[in-house]
């Protein structure tokens, strides 16, 4: 018997393993099942292996015909205490498989909480080493996008990949994975990650691919926009299938809310108005995060804005702007203060919106003048212009 449990699953205690397996044989009968065994079958180890695949093939009639959900998870895990059993591990993957595949291929609807449960008992069961749990992880995914619940396993992003190298999953099985768990976070909401999993599923899109993942990279770039927290979306322009978005709407939207300001968009609204209406987020919730893009864009290049210019530039009205710019300050766009006595804002900081040659050229011009003043003081210091000394006394 190979141990490739994380626990030890529940099963019926005292019972050995073919006498669990014909008493779950009779119960089942009894919900009409039909087996295929001889008449004078012999209670030894061959017979338990031949009727072990039967059992799980007819495991989902607890869910329509068991009136106790406890009735249902003892017998599940009657199953997987059988499964552990089986001499290698290969059987026990295959098997175990067989088992997640049964119930997410059932297509009656009842008890699906109860089959999520149970799937992502079984997934947390077994050790994420093995390249099976492939299988079962897709199965509870499946299980989460339809019942909208994520109440039994934990799904991080970072964890799973980590796995999928372990399983050695090849590209198109890594797609599939990618695209559940966006469908998953997207089915609990969970935007934030639903957006993680989408990019992660982009990026493996090679050139010559991207034009296969236009429906996803649309999805991708409508998320961008609607999601109230996320302002900086540059990177999605050296995505492949965001690339063969090139020329149409979506794209151009995108183009805008990565480099352009509040009047580009306006003038984009009035342009195409059928499809921004269509889009999975407002035209006024579009409006507010346009609005404070094009302020982040106005405070890199100065540390002081006057009110007369948010008037103008945001198309707002003065008791508006308060409001406006304490969103913007509480949204970490910009670290600033109101000076409403001057009738203007201070700047201190604010995000930069892209991140290419320009902004790595400030940061590298940063060092350099920070380096070369460290120079100045370690040599003022070694002259002794400075009475405190290097070090702690």
């Amino acid at each position: 018997m190979s141990n490739v449990l994380n626990l030890v699953a529940p099963s019926f205690i005292g019972i050995s393993y073919l006498s669990q397996a014909l008493e779950m044989k009779g119960l089942l009968e009894t919900f009409g099942a039909k087996f295929d065994l001889p008449d004078n079958f012999e209670e030894n180890e061959d017979t338990f292996l031949e009727l072990l695949p039967q059992l799980i093939d007819q495991f989902p009639l607890y869910f329509t015909r068991c009136g106790s959900d406890v009735e249902v998870e003892s017998a599940f895990f009657s199953l997987i205490s059988m499964i552990q059993l089986l001499s290698q591990v290969d059987q026990i993957e295959e098997t175990s498989k067989k088992l997640s595949n049964a119930i997410v291929a059932d297509t009656n609807k009842e008890r699906l909480l109860l089959k999520s449960k149970l799937l992502s008992q079984q997934f947390n069961c077994y050790q994420p080493s093995l390249s099976s749990t492939y299988v079962l992880l897709v199965n509870v995914l499946k299980l989460v996008v339809e019942t909208g619940q994520l109440r039994n396993c934990s799904l991080d992003i970072d964890q799973i990949s980590d796995w999928m190298t372990k399983w050695k999953s090849d590209v198109q099985e890594q797609r599939v994975i990618y695209r559940l768990l966006h469908e998953a976070f997207s089915a609990v909401q969970q935007g934030e990650k639903a957006i993680q999993a989408l990019v992660r599923l982009l990026k493996l899109y090679s050139e010559n691919e991207g034009v296969e993942a236009k429906s996803d990279a649309h999805i991708c770039v409508i998320s961008h926009i609607a999601h109230p927290k996320i302002f900086v979306m540059d990177h999605l322009l050296d995505l492949h299938p965001i690339r063969a978005l090139d020329g149409q709407l979506s794209h151009e939207l995108l183009q805008i809310f990565v480099n352009g300001d509040l009047n580009d968009y306006i003038e984009f609204y009035n342009n195409n108005l059928d499809f921004v209406e269509k889009l999975a987020v407002t035209h006024e919730e579009n409006l507010r995060k346009m609005r404070l893009l094009t302020l982040a864009s106005m405070a890199q290049d100065c540390s002081e804005i006057e009110f007369s210019q948010l008037v103008e530039k945001l198309n707002l009205a003065t008791e508006e702007l308060e409001p406006f710019v304490i969103e913007a300050i509480g949204s970490g766009l910009i670290k600033g203060k109101i000076n409403e006595p001057e009738g203007k804002i201070s700047i201190s900081s604010t995000i930069n919106r892209t991140f290419k040659e320009p902004q790595w050229l400030f940061i590298m011009n940063k060092l350099e003048m920070w380096q070369k003043n460290l120079v100045i003081i370690q040599e003022s210091m070694r002259k002794g212009h400075f009475s405190v000394p290097i070090g702690g006394g």
